[in-house]
């Protein structure tokens, strides 16, 4: 009797890399002053730059790995690629709703990841043309639907599926995100022409998002934030969880919310907006744009010197476990009511806390030879729905 192996799964280290900053930079946005406007100056408002643009970075890389995971040949290979993705999602979905009840203001990714991966599953196999075509569709039409379905949900209380749908983390306009990963991933990140290419292509999408949004912002009289698409309360912490909240009205910005209104009001000029969590096109596209940039600089890196990178891979391999960490350590940080482990280092310390601790556990796990313990159990969900082993004739 024997076992049928899986097929190897390709690692590619810049990909780890690129993972595991965003989830560093993650921790930057959620722990410093990422909602203050950026100042080379002020370095307690560094964590601006990656505010926003760190979480695309994280959808890009999910797409990307979809990819590498459902490498099996022949039929009977898709079918349980396919049913190991549904597991991971159905995996994701449950740690991201119990993530959802810690206190803490962190509004947990993980649930519309997992609507994600099951959406990205027809892709996977496609023509090129039609993956390029959702989605630029997604990042096109999806931010319109967002921002009308944000406001019905603010009106109307919607509901869970409808808050993963058109708030905090959108779906239909977040789709363009993740299948720019598996078009690149089909295309070759382990090919040096193909990373010079989307390197190029990463540096135009941000200048013409970034630049075209505030271009037309400028042009219409429009300047500054006017809403976003994260959901916030009063005390001006983003909220975690699925249940939708009215998003505090910033100074000029919209207010999508009155007493009793027949119709919903919607501000249609956050569609302009090009500040993280807009999630206007132009936003989006800029920031796909710099993520894209950045998974192709880190794999260049990777193909010359992948020891240089192994922090950051360690901790991309870690992403889960570390990710779920950071929220869970907010939650009763937050709880606690204490002050700033480290207040010599200007509102830094709790990043550098974190940085530290998830980098020496990454690069332990990553000595041990282990999976971290929520990368192991996604990955004994999935295998749970495998065929039993055949018998040798």
């Amino acid at each position: 009797m024997h076992h049928v192996t899986p097929p190897h799964r390709l690692r590619l280290t810049g990909l780890d890399a690129a993972r595991g900053l965003a989830v560093l930079g993650m921790f930057a946005a959620h722990v410093g002053a990422a909602h203050t406007a950026f100042d080379w100056s002020d370095p307690s408002s560094w964590p601006d730059l990656v505010n926003g643009r760190s979480a695309i970075l994280f959808a890009l890389c999910a797409g990307a790995s979809l990819v590498l995971l459902t490498t099996g040949p022949g039929p009977a290979g898709r079918v349980r690629d396919r049913r190991h993705v549904l597991a991971r999602a159905a995996t994701l979905l449950a740690i991201g709703g119990l993530l959802t009840l810690v206190p803490g203001g962190v509004l947990v990714i993980l649930p519309t990841y997992a609507v994600l991966f099951v959406a990205a599953l027809p892709f996977l196999r496609l023509r090129l043309r039609w993956v390029v075509l959702a989605a630029a569709l997604s990042l096109v039409v999806g931010p319109v639907l967002a921002l009308v379905g944000q406001a019905v949900v603010d009106m109307t209380g919607g509901s869970s599926i409808a808050g993963l749908l058109f708030t905090g983390y959108p779906a239909v306009s977040w789709f363009g995100i993740v299948l720019a990963g598996v078009l690149v991933a089909r295309l070759g990140l382990d090919r040096t022409d193909v990373l010079r290419r989307v390197l190029l292509v990463g540096a135009v999408l941000a200048t013409a998002g970034y630049g075209a949004g505030a271009a037309l912002g400028a042009a219409l009289g429009i300047t500054g934030p006017v809403g976003t698409m994260i959901p916030v309360d009063p005390s001006g912490g983003s909220v975690s969880g699925s249940a939708p909240v009215a998003p505090a009205s910033p100074a000029g910005g919209p207010d999508v919310v009155a007493e009793n209104p027949p119709f919903p009001s919607i501000e249609w000029s956050r569609l302009l907006d090009v500040t993280p969590h807009a999630g206007s096109t132009f936003e989006l596209v800029g920031a796909l744009g710099v993520a894209l940039a950045v998974l192709a600089a880190l794999g260049l890196v990777a193909r010359r010197s992948p020891t240089v990178l192994l922090p950051l891979s360690a901790v991309g391999r870690l992403a889960l476990t570390l990710y779920c960490a950071h929220v869970l350590v907010i939650g009763v940080w937050s709880r606690s009511g204490k002050p700033d482990p480290l207040p010599v280092l200007g509102g830094w310390g709790p990043f550098v806390v974190l940085l530290v601790a998830a980098v020496v556990a990454a690069l332990l796990v990553h000595r041990s030879g282990r999976r971290g313990p929520l990368e192991a159990l996604t990955r004994r969900a999935a295998r749970a729905l495998d065929d039993p082993p055949t018998t040798a004739p």
